[in-house]
Order: C-alpha cells, then sequence, then structure tokens
C-alpha cells in the first residue's frame, strides 16, 4: 500500500464526509495498519467500485495495491518462502502486524554505540524519515 497512490479521496463538495469515512478505518497505531484496515475493507466487500466511491476511497490505487500484493506473493511462492498469516478475526492479528512491520525496519536503522549511550538514525531513503 505504500508504493501506490494515495487511496482516500477528498473531493472538496465532500470533506466533512469523506474524513469521516476515513475515520471508520483509522487505527490507533498508525497509518500502516489503517491502510492495512482499508485493504481488507475492500477485499471485503468483492472488490466493488460502488463501495469505494461511497467510502472515498481510490479503487485504481486499491487494484494497483492488489497487483503488487500478487506480484509478491508470487515472488515469494518461486524462492520457496513460506506465506505466514494470522486470521483478521484473530486477536493477535494487529500484534503480529506490528511484529512484521519491527522486524522490517530493521534494515533501514543504523545505530551507533556513544560513551553517554546508543544513537539510532533512520537511512536517508527510508519513508520512515
Amino acid at each position: 500500500m505504500l508504493s501506490v497512490p494515495n487511496v482516500f479521496t477528498r473531493p472538496r463538495e465532500a470533506t466533512k464526509a469523506a474524513d469521516e469515512a476515513k475515520a471508520r478505518f483509522t487505527h490507533i497505531d498508525g497509518d500502516q495498519l489503517t491502510m492495512l484496515n482499508v485493504y481488507h475493507a475492500y477485499k471485503s466487500h468483492g472488490e466493488d467500485s460502488q463501495w469505494c466511491y461511497e467510502n472515498f476511497l481510490n479503487m485504481r490505487a486499491l487494484k494497483s495495491a492488489d497487483s503488487v500484493r500478487t506480484q509478491l506473493a508470487r515472488v515469494c511462492h518461486r524462492l520457496n518462502v513460506r506465506l505466514v498469516s494470522t486470521p483478521f478475526e484473530d486477536r493477535n492479528y494487529y500484534t503480529n502486524i506490528r511484529k512484521a512491520l519491527v522486524a522490517g525496519f530493521f534494515m533501514q536503522v543504523r545505530a551507533r554505540l556513544l560513551p553517554k549511550g546508543v544513537e539510532f538514525m533512520w537511512h536517508c531513503t527510508s519513508w520512515l524519515g
């Protein structure tokens, strides 16, 4: 979802309704989990264009995200990487997603041991930054 255009639309004539729609997907732990909520809702509503319109979502961006996911799954399959997923309804779902995100962030961090402690820096090309 990070490699596609913004999934949220905010038309001038309906800014309040668009903000309310976005709030229904918002997750307290950040944008990545908010976008994941949007993706799950999109898939659970059968990738319906009318549902996207009613919820102020960019269907092209969601289709693109779905295509990227399919491509990544194909690459993992070709490399014999086992895909493991916690069901969305599981109470540990968000905990496991946060753990996976932090594991991925590891490669974007540089640490230096200083006399007063440890200094952490984000990689200059990181989207975290």
